[in-house]
């Protein structure tokens, strides 16, 4: 199943019309290349070694994960004068540029640099930076599948491994993840980054504050068991006395040696307490460079009296492990709470009752500290959601599920060009020639976030208008994720919608203003105050 769903996102993107180092002159300018070369989209998480690892969530505790944020060499031109020609190949000398520390993200005030334009022209001037950095690889990764994840890019960007192109995107708020195996060698290798101010992909991005073109953000290289979990997806829902609750798990197994492999997939259920509930192991032998999928079912007692809600955010934890020849050879650990979506007469029903969505329109602060108090004033000023611009950080959703928020996450979707003109053309939208980029950019978002127990639905994007092109992301995503309802703010009564989306106030608006009444009273004018220095 997930094969298909996969080939069908292939055909629909172009995957694989630009060959490794074979990308035709000014790709990043054509709105039919979204991204080449990416992982599926998937929940961000990393393999650890031990339970204890795993039980901290925490990347950096895990022998397999390199953060690569850090001092970078970087040079700065025009794609007009072309940069560096080889400046990815191993052989060539970066030692004379400058050095940059990532990451480096930084946001632009002022107009949109699209003014005037129209899609998909771009401005005459693009900004061409080059980023180059050298890793040395642990020997025991070469026997393990490798990736590189990249976020927060300043603009359309191509990633080099050792002089081999890996791949594009151009989505500056989502995620990508490279498979980088093939690439890798032991010792030193080479990591290169071409990063293109303007692309396509900017017709996309008009209605969001933009960032800073060429800048980079996080970073990092982490690899897993070649024999390995690859995904995996979780549902709960309650027995017919709403008494009992079910989990459904489904967990896709990837095996990239040539010849079938037996492997034991294990899991663990504790209690929001830390109570062991129910474990099994199940056997499967996976065929050579291919993916099967094991699904798992277990009836938890009593627990729908803990369901998560908002004021209840009640967190169970799943425990998944794999053991091949009698090793355990990775931990990945997942928590969740019961909770129940559904729609009954065109409303959201939550746990059997009539949800009730008191909804702000927030973004994450810069830091999960500070997000974390955000969200808390937020609560405490009566609103129960959150409704997003584009897809977070990963620990974003974890703090909702934890905080306890309803999200409502929404893909960067977020064209903001001639939203009101219905022709075929007029806006970003309705622009047949847009599609693979509308469809990157759903499924990347429906990949990340599905297991969050905090996500109740599925924005198409922003106030884009209507048209094809929204049309067919909401097929999409409905034909891959059984699990989430669509909704989209811009729908106009149209069908690509299944539930009204909730009127919403600013959040930060309202951060701002509640700070400021809980400010002193100013002193009265005149004579100074005895205590200033």
């Amino acid at each position: 199943m997930k094969r298909t769903v996969c080939l069908s996102v292939l055909s629909l993107l172009g995957f694989g019309a630009l060959g490794a180092q074979n990308a035709p002159e000014g790709f990043w300018t054509d709105p039919s290349v979204a991204s080449e070369g990416k992982a599926d989209s998937r929940p961000e998480f990393v393999s650890y070694s031990t339970r204890e690892q795993a039980e901290t969530g925490d990347p950096s505790r895990s022998p397999h994960y390199v953060s690569l944020e850090g001092k970078w060499r970087v040079r700065h031109s025009t794609m007009a004068s072309g940069g560096e020609r080889d400046f990815y190949l191993p052989s060539f000398s970066a030692a004379l540029w400058q050095q940059t520390e990532l990451p480096n993200t930084a946001p632009v005030a002022g107009a949109s640099p699209l003014e005037g334009l129209v899609p998909p022209q771009l401005p005459a001037e693009i900004p061409l930076v080059q980023y180059r950095a050298q890793i040395e690889i642990p020997y025991l990764w070469l026997d393990r599948d490798l990736f590189l994840h990249v976020e927060g890019v300043g603009g359309g960007y191509s990633l080099y491994v050792n002089g081999r192109r890996i791949g594009y995107a151009n989505d500056t708020r989502t995620p990508a993840e490279f498979p980088i195996s093939p690439a890798v060698t032991d010792g030193v290798n080479t990591i290169a980054i071409e990063v293109y101010g303007f692309s396509a992909g900017n017709w996309m991005e008009t209605l969001i504050p933009q960032t800073a073109a060429g800048t980079l953000g996080k970073i990092y290289l982490y690899s897993q068991p070649k024999l390995r979990i690859e995904d995996f997806v979780v549902e709960t829902s309650p027995d017919s006395a709403r008494v009992h609750g079910n989990v459904d798990f489904a967990v896709v197994m990837s095996n990239s040696y040539r010849s079938a492999e037996k492997v034991t997939l294990g899991y663990d259920i504790y209690s929001p307490a830390g109570k062991l509930l129910t474990y099994n192991l199940v056997e499967r032998e996976i065929p050579g460079e291919s993916t099967d999928t094991i699904r798992c079912h277990e009836l938890l007692y009593h627990v729908m009296k803990s369901a998560w809600t908002p004021d209840a955010p009640t967190l169970y934890e799943l425990m998944l492990y794999t053991r091949r020849d009698g090793r355990i050879i990775e931990y990945i650990p997942l928590r969740f709470g019961f909770k129940d979506v559904e729609l009954r007469d065109g409303e959201l029903w939550i746990n059997g009752s009539r949800a009730s969505l008191a909804a702000a329109d927030y973004d994450a602060a810069p830091d999960a500290a500070a997000t974390e108090r955000e969200l808390r004033a937020l609560k405490k000023g009566g609103f129960n959601t959150v409704c997003v611009s584009y897809p977070q950080p990963a620990w974003f959703y974890g703090l909702c599920d934890r905080v306890g928020c309803y999200v409502i996450d929404q893909a960067n979707v977020n064209a903001g060009y001639r939203t009101d003109d219905p022709n075929v053309g007029g806006s970003v939208a309705n622009a047949p020639d847009f599609l693979p980029q509308f469809i990157d950019r759903v499924s990347a978002m429906q990949g990340r976030s599905k297991n969050h127990t905090s996500v109740v639905a599925l924005s198409l994007g922003g106030r884009c208008g209507n048209g094809y092109n929204l049309y067919k992301a909401y097929q999409w995503l409905k034909a891959a994720d059984s699990l989430h309802l669509v909704t989209y703010r811009d729908a106009q009564g149209q069908w690509n919608s299944d539930f009204d989306f909730p009127a919403t106030r600013d959040g930060r608006t309202y951060l701002n203003s509640a700070a400021a009444q809980k400010q002193p009273a100013a002193k009265p004018k005149g004579k100074a105050s005895a205590h200033r220095r």
